[in-house]
């Protein structure tokens, strides 16, 4: 487990969504300004240096959007990653909702795979993909925002769900942002436990490489923790909703 002292490394991409989800961190990132990741304009010379440097045993993908959105697109900027990765002796993640083809999804050492608990497509999506082998390519963690409509039995009811096809862990994320379910959370982490169940607070636990930027960011909302609290505080007056 990555830690705010211990942190891992994360590139963030923007290649656009199609979820159109209520809670969405990246349509009013001050970073991000929905810009979408241009390929030919990354400095890989500058991404390869910093990949070198980290400490950090793994290299994370995560958005802006979703890293996977429209993955056939981009198998030249994973095979990249992949390789530099390779090169440092470095094993890749990602954050996504979206399962790509297995040869792709190969790559990469673990998948945090977002499945809102009332999203059957979602579900069954996965699913069919354990029950094709997925998990003898990567291990997957589920993940799931906590929000106010997140009840303790449906709670219970998803564990039980998400586990019963097969998958050991599961991480319920703090939401950023949003104070009553932030609190929510708290409480929620107090009476839910098991194997294979983490409740992870919300945090700065990586260092972010921003490919629209070319820059890295010891925060995911800019370089300090002032930065941080005024977005949070910001984000507070958004519709959150993970429905």
């Amino acid at each position: 487990m990555y830690t705010e002292t211990n942190k891992g490394f994360t590139i963030i991409t923007n290649f656009g969504c199609d979820q159109h989800c209520k809670y969405c961190i990246t349509r009013a990132h001050p970073i991000l300004k929905n810009q979408i990741t241009d390929e030919s304009k990354i400095d890989w010379e500058y991404l390869e240096k910093c990949i070198s440097e980290t400490t950090a045993p793994t290299v994370n993908l995560s958005g802006g959007g979703d890293p996977f959105f429209q993955w056939e697109k981009h198998l030249d900027f994973y095979n990249r990653v992949y390789e530099i990765a390779k090169k440092y002796e470095k094993q890749l993640d990602v954050h996504t909702r979206i399962l790509p083809s297995d040869e792709l999804i190969s790559k990469f050492r673990k998948v945090g795979l977002t499945v809102e608990y009332w999203n059957e497509k979602q579900f069954n999506t996965l699913k069919d993909r354990v029950e094709k082998g997925i998990l003898l390519l990567t291990k997957i963690r589920v993940i799931e925002v906590v929000g106010t409509d997140f009840t303790e039995d449906i709670c219970k009811n998803y564990i039980k769900k998400i586990k019963g096809i097969g998958i050991p862990q599961i991480t319920f994320r703090q939401m950023f942002g949003n104070k009553k379910a932030y609190e929510y959370w708290n409480e929620l982490s107090q009476k839910i436990s098991g194997e294979g169940i983490l409740f992870l607070k919300d945090g700065e636990y990586h260092n972010y490489y921003f490919t629209t930027e070319n820059k890295v960011f010891p925060y995911f909302f800019g370089y300090s923790e002032k930065d941080r609290e005024e977005w949070k505080k910001k984000y507070e007056e958004l519709e959150q909703s993970c429905a």
